[in-house]
């Protein structure tokens, strides 16, 4: 629902920055590789044909991407290594017909480490989140949610296998060095509103969800599935912008009942208010002094000259410029109704639609890459 006085500056910030932005028109992509090479799949927010390796959008601009999943028939040459080159043509808003040419050269290693080594987690999560929120209008999402847990069991089993020093227990879990967030990023995946759903999602709620997570970069992507948790200062004992060094694992455990936590992902902006949070910083930052006077749901702090308001709207500013949506602050009270919305956002526990939390997860992971070393 359109609220006018809070949506008001929401719709002309997103208005002004759609027709700013450059665009482009009848877009075709297309993949070359070496030989022995093949692309199996292209996956993004675009209608997919039969051959994966063109690609047709309607439009596209610098926000646009696409997740390219290659294959290979055999080993490939390690001395002279792979090419890869993408060939797009656009129209342009004046009307012109361009087209642009990357080629990039890619190294070949037959050493399993080398792989793990240039792996990273953020690249994988946004590959796989791609992947998969293209595969739910066709596939069980059941059988999604399983292939993912599949997938990185049979990866940390492989390197437990070949990568790992000879000495390590069984009871001991081996992560690769560049992938040790894997897991958690894979879990919150799993158990998102997408590939899990609430009772309160609806169909309509989930494919705009989809339509969004599938358009987004590697950065934004890591950040929708594990956003910063951040501890703001109360008691107003700060004199300072607040800094983004401070955030918190996202977990019930890092809330302390007296605090004040900004939640900031790409798609959401929440201030979650403990019970015991002090009538000081509800003074400095609401302008009240009854924390029963404060409605829960979306609101605008008021402009206040104290320094704990000065800095949490500063604060709000510079998320929301880093951020292709401007977001509505929504306010969630500890215990109250809607403060669910906050646990869906706490990735490392078991979210309100059943997904497991991320130290069950991690078990079930190391107990199943056991078992498929022992067979």
């Amino acid at each position: 629902m359109f609220q006018g006085e809070l949506d008001r500056e929401r719709f002309s910030c997103d208005l002004r920055r759609t027709v700013e932005t450059e665009t482009g028109y009848r877009a075709t992509l297309r993949v070359h590789v070496s030989k022995d090479l093949r692309v199996s799949g292209c996956y993004g927010s675009f209608v997919p044909g039969p051959n994966p390796a063109h690609v047709a959008m309607a439009t596209l601009d610098w926000r646009t991407t696409l997740a390219v999943e290659l294959t290979h028939s055999r080993a490939l040459d390690e001395k002279r290594g792979v090419v890869v080159q993408t060939v797009l043509s656009y129209t342009s808003q004046q009307g012109e017909r361009r087209t642009r040419v990357h080629s990039l050269s890619l190294c070949c290693s037959h050493h399993l480490l080398d792989t793990f080594c240039n792996c990273q987690a953020q690249t994988l999560l946004t590959f796989y989140c791609k992947k998969m929120y293209c595969a739910v209008l066709e596939r069980p999402l059941q059988e999604l949610r399983e292939e993912l847990q599949t997938e990185v069991t049979e990866s940390l089993a492989c390197y437990r296998k070949h990568c790992s020093a000879s000495s390590v227990s069984p009871g001991q879990l081996v992560l690769p060095q560049y992938l040790k967030t894997l897991p958690v990023y894979l879990n919150s995946l799993r158990k998102s509103e997408v590939l899990l759903p609430g009772l309160r999602s609806s169909v309509h709620q989930r494919l705009q969800l989809r339509c969004q997570v599938v358009s987004m970069d590697t950065k934004t992507t890591a950040g929708h599935f594990y956003p910063l948790l951040l501890p703001l200062p109360v008691g107003g004992n700060t004199s300072s912008p607040l800094s983004l060094g401070e955030a918190v694992r996202c977990t019930a455990a890092s809330l302390d009942h007296g605090g004040l936590y900004l939640v900031h992902g790409p798609l959401v902006l929440l201030l979650w208010v403990g019970h015991n949070v002090s009538n000081t910083s509800l003074v400095q930052l609401f302008n009240i002094t009854c924390l029963s006077t404060l409605p829960s749901g979306e609101t605008k702090l008021p402009v206040l000259d104290n320094p704990l308001s000065v800095s949490v709207r500063s604060l709000i500013n510079t998320l929301n410029s880093q951020t292709h949506y401007t977001r509505k602050l929504r306010v969630v009270k500890q215990g109250d109704s809607c403060e669910e919305a906050l646990q869906r956002l706490l990735v490392e526990d078991k979210s309100p639609n059943g997904g497991a939390s991320y130290a069950d997860f991690l078990y079930h992971l190391h107990v199943n890459s056991i078992q498929l070393l022992v067979r």
